[in-house]
């Protein structure tokens, strides 16, 4: 087993995501998110209550699709 320290890790994934992004690769977060037409009654429950949280707390909700 590999121990990493964890300050370490986080400045190479800072590395990582500096360099993804000066190439242009990154893609915008809205882009990545599935149509959510397979999700299960459970699923788009959770999601719901969640964004009513959300709102009630006076915070953004994720984009979601339920």
């Amino acid at each position: 087993m590999k121990t990493l320290e964890l300050n370490g890790y986080l400045a190479g994934v800072s590395a990582r995501k500096a360099e993804l992004a000066s190439n242009g690769v990154m893609l915008a977060v809205e882009s990545c998110r599935n149509g959510g037409a397979r999700r299960t009654a459970e699923k788009r429950s959770a999601l719901k209550r969640a964004d009513a949280r959300a709102k009630v707390a006076d915070v953004q909700p994720v984009l979601s699709n339920y």
